[in-house]
């Protein structure tokens, strides 16, 4: 009798052991669940406080060669442009790089009462800078701002067989300036690594010299195509 007391005192005592290990056990099971959920609001929290970068975690980077050609006018006179540029892209939506340009414009009478024939050619680059809106999608837009500097000349061209074709030309004139040139564009993905676009922009030009040259005769729109290779 005393025997079986005790087997029956033992497995008590094991018994409320082996359930006080089991809420030991969830108590603290519960306390980390607690600490794991406290923590998460915390970390989103950190999250979204620290400064988003183009650099950080899961950035992207790319980059394209890009051609231009377009028209324009220049001082009142019809002018065709050409020009390249090569631009990094972050996260696809951001290119910054440098671009150029060369016009030239169609050739015009000089004074009146001479017989000798004008024309404007030069060309500008610089900085450029440009957004990029909706870049996945097949068709989107970009906003390409030049900041640069530039020049024009002011050329007595001689044998002329077309307002673009002649013999020779001689700078009379020549001018340095600084150019703004913001613009808009409209963007086809082609293939993962080929863009056309068209668009507009606007030349600003600032006369480095105001007593020679009147920035207005530079000042104005232009139209053109683009072609762009690279990794987007």
């Amino acid at each position: 009798m005393n025997r079986k007391s005790l087997i029956m005192l033992i497995a008590v005592v094991l018994s409320a052991q082996f359930t006080q290990a089991q809420d030991t056990l969830h108590l603290f099971g519960n306390r980390n669940d607690g600490s794991t959920e406290a923590k998460m609001p915390d970390q989103q929290s950190r999250n979204r406080n620290e400064i988003q970068t183009l650099t950080g975690p899961g950035s992207h980077f790319g980059f394209y060669f890009g051609f231009t050609t377009g028209y324009s006018r220049i001082d009142g006179y019809d002018a065709v442009n050409a020009g390249a540029s090569v631009a990094l892209i972050a996260n696809h939506s951001l290119a910054i790089g440098f671009s150029g340009k060369g016009f030239v414009s169609e050739s015009f009478r000089g004074d009146a009462g001479s017989s000798a024939n004008y024309n404007y050619a030069g060309g500008y680059g610089g900085l450029l800078i440009e957004p990029i809106l909706f870049p996945k999608r097949p068709v989107h837009l970009s906003f390409p701002v030049l900041l640069g500097a530039g020049g024009v000349a002011r050329n007595r061209v001689s044998g002329m067989y077309h307002p673009y074709d002649y013999d020779d030309f001689f700078i009379e004139e020549a001018e340095a300036f600084l150019i703004a040139e913001p613009g808009v564009e409209i963007e086809l993905n082609v293939a993962r690594w080929l863009r056309m676009g068209a668009g507009i922009s606007y030349r600003i030009v600032s006369s480095l010299d105001s007593d020679g040259f009147n920035p207005a005769e530079m000042d104005g729109f232009n139209g053109g195509l683009s072609l762009k290779v690279g990794l987007f």
